[in-house]
């Protein structure tokens, strides 16, 4: 019927016009309806009548039943706020089609006209289309395997009235008979598709070493006698995350070589590679990514992408998630306050300047107070001297400086908050860092769209 629309043809005054198209074979209510419920109701004309005619088993297309065809597609993201698509990878799914039944379709299709001139005007348009076949696509969808098809006109029979004309046969027929192969298809059977983030591989291995130094490694796992089980983490591109001054960077491997102008890694790997990766739509300041901590917790920051350098991910950290601050006693220093510092300094060009009791400072330089040697502050108040280490923090009581810190004995990690700036800091054993700051392994970092 779609076929058969937009058919037109020129009456006696000049004047175009179309021809209607309709259902063939109606049910006897709408039957009923057409005719105004009324036996001396005359049937107009022209118009064209479309009816099925038969369909048969097609044996000489038929295919493997028992075939199935697996696609993967991907969707164009879509912007509920904008109401339009955008140009990112939206979600992902896998389509599992089943081999349809070919079937060859024949339908007719009646012309109906008052003369020979309308006769002539529509045939000629149909004829000119069907040379001697139209193709068709009977869906845009683009997994439909079953679209594509061809119309073949088969026949026709010019009139169905007989000659010489009849008083009562007024209305001329012009019959056309069409065949088409057509496809019967199963539903799909459409998934979801998922992203494997992270493979924990149980590999059977001989380690070289003794079986006490192999029981002494962490990271093997033992499920009876024999071989011991090997964990290994791998995760998209095995890439490290490099977090500094809040911007994460994707590494290829632990080693951050030479920075650049804009305080990147010149071997940071773009952050596309990883997105695109994922069915899930990115969402700024709502996507996060999440660091797996020592004790097995995780710090969460929101992630945004930098617009100017896709190389750049900037982070706003979940504060409810950062570590929490190791105590620190000091002799003057209220409880609710052990694990914080008043500010960083550099001791030979700080001055203190006459401190309350309880200030505590950390400090990034050695301290070896001499008198008439930098700042005076740090003299004793009975003109002693006052030595430190870099690294230390220190703590004045009111009469006399004290090491609460001793970075030159501490060995286990340490948290503690800067009050000025509001950011904490970690003491690995070696160097102080921000809490956050450093190289996460593949396997102690996430992300979550």
């Amino acid at each position: 019927m779609r076929v058969m629309s937009n058919f037109s043809y020129k009456d006696g005054a000049g004047k175009i016009v179309q021809v209607p198209v309709m259902y063939g074979d109606p049910s006897r209510q709408a039957s009923a309806l057409l005719k105004k419920n009324s036996e001396n109701t005359l049937p107009s004309a022209p118009f064209i009548a479309c009816y099925i005619k038969a369909i048969e088993y097609e044996q000489s297309r038929l295919q493997d039943p028992t075939f199935v065809s697996k696609l993967q597609i991907r969707e164009r993201s879509y912007d509920d706020q904008t109401r339009e698509y955008v140009e990112t990878q939206g979600l992902g799914y896998t389509v599992e089609r089943v081999m349809p039944a070919p079937y060859k379709l024949t339908f007719s299709t009646d012309i109906w006209t008052t003369n020979t001139d309308q006769k002539l005007q529509i045939f000629e348009q149909l004829a000119y289309l069907f040379n001697p076949s139209l193709e068709l696509q009977t869906t845009d969808n683009y997994v439909d395997w079953t679209s594509l098809t061809v119309l073949q006109l088969k026949s026709q029979i010019w009139t169905s009235r007989q000659v010489p004309q009849g008083t009562n046969q007024d209305i001329d027929i012009l019959n056309l008979t069409f065949e088409t192969p057509i496809w019967i298809t199963p539903p799909a059977k459409v998934k979801r598709m998922g992203v494997i983030t992270k493979i924990i591989a149980n590999v059977f291995s001989n380690a070289e070493g003794t079986i006490v130094s192999e029981y002494d490694n962490p990271d093997t796992v033992y499920v009876g006698l024999g071989d011991p089980v090997i964990k290994t983490a791998i995760t998209p591109g095995d890439f490290e995350l490099l977090v500094l001054d809040n911007v994460g960077c994707l590494l290829k491997n632990e080693i951050a070589t030479a920075f650049n102008d804009t305080s990147m890694p010149d071997n940071a790997t773009s952050w596309l590679k990883i997105l695109d990766l994922y069915p899930g739509q990115f969402r700024s300041n709502l996507s996060q990514i999440r660091l797996l901590k020592p004790d097995n917790n995780e710090i969460i920051a929101y992630i945004t992408l930098d617009p100017l350098d896709e190389r750049r991910m900037i982070l706003n950290f979940d504060i409810d998630t950062i570590p929490t601050n190791t105590v620190i006693s000091g002799p003057a220093r209220s409880s609710n306050s052990w694990g914080t510092v008043d500010a960083i300094i550099n001791p030979e060009t700080f001055d203190p300047n006459n401190p309350n009791a309880g200030r505590r400072y950390l400090i990034l330089e050695n301290i070896h107070a001499v008198a008439g040697v930098g700042p005076d502050a740090w003299l004793q108040g009975n003109g002693s001297n006052f030595a430190a280490n870099a690294n230390d923090i220190i703590e004045w009581d009111g009469a006399a400086w004290s090491t609460v810190f001793d970075s030159q004995t501490a060995t286990e990690v340490t948290y503690v908050t800067n009050i000025y700036t509001g950011i904490q800091y970690k003491w690995d054993g070696y160097s102080w860092s921000k809490s956050f700051e450093g190289i996460y392994d593949k396997n102690a970092w996430r992300i979550v769209l």
